[in-house]
């Protein structure tokens, strides 16, 4: 690694890679889950915003006061403990929205980061409810999308409790590719992921040094490549069967095209 241990890769191919796509065009909302393509909110943003550096947007334990969704680049749901370790829940992609318990006006048991270079949209969460009153489509959608982040939790689980160092590792950048894949988000085979070792060992309960070693491994067996923040998977039947991946977990509470 060029960079600190905690930089995944060197920064020298974010820049040529930072026009990717921004729609899942080709791919019905219902299948994406893409918030960015909800006509039923599109109007209410009260302003976009262009995160510059690392933001945090929900503390747990507090009620979100504003619903955000995540328009371009990334962000991370995370449990923080007493004694400053941090659990990362899930990451959030293009599309995702980054704070959806602020509909439910109730404080949150976690906390919501956003990676420096996101673009996300703020709405007023009582005007998204007032929709979601008015509106089957909606409440259906939101009721999907709370489906799928159940079921991305439970393989997370499986994968923490199950799985080798280089098998969560592996499963992680096989479901980066999966998620991305269906929002058009991936160019030339190449995913732009702005993370730092230290997210992944986060959120894969390992070290920053396991991860460092898992990835060089994982590069050494010409499987993956991640360089400048940017993945590349290069043998994927490999990958999936070391990972044991099985992508159907990824269509729970999808809704049919």
């Amino acid at each position: 690694m060029a960079e600190s241990s905690n930089a995944i890769g060197v920064a020298e191919s974010r820049t040529e890679l930072s026009n990717r796509s921004r729609a899942s065009q080709g791919f019905p909302f219902g299948t994406t889950l893409d918030w960015r393509r909800l006509t039923q909110i599109q109007g209410l943003s009260l302003r976009q915003s262009v995160i510059n550096k690392p933001t945090t947007v929900l503390r747990q334990g507090q009620i979100a006061s504003s619903f955000f969704v995540l328009v371009d680049g990334w962000g991370v749901k995370y449990k923080q403990l007493g004694n400053g370790r941090r659990q990362i829940l899930s990451f959030l992609l293009p599309g995702d929205p980054a704070t959806l318990g602020a509909l439910s006006q109730q404080p949150m048991a976690h906390s919501v980061q956003l990676l420096p270079d996101s673009v996300v949209d703020e709405f007023d969460p009582d005007a998204i409810n007032r929709k979601v009153q008015d509106s089957e489509d909606l409440q259906a959608f939101i009721s999907a999308t709370y489906d799928n982040e159940l079921a991305r939790a439970d393989e997370l689980l499986t994968s923490l409790g199950r799985r080798s160092a280089k098998e969560r590792i592996a499963h992680l950048m096989l479901e980066f590719d999966a998620r991305l894949s269906s929002r058009s988000a991936i160019v030339d085979g190449y995913i732009v992921m702005p993370l730092r070792q230290r997210h992944l060992a986060d959120a894969l309960g390992l070290t920053t040094i396991h991860v460092n070693r898992t990835l060089r491994a994982l590069r050494d067996e010409n499987l993956i490549d991640v360089r400048g923040g940017v993945l590349r998977i290069l043998h994927r039947d490999r990958l999936v069967a070391l990972a044991n991946f099985e992508d159907s977990y990824l269509s729970v509470g999808t809704l049919p095209a």
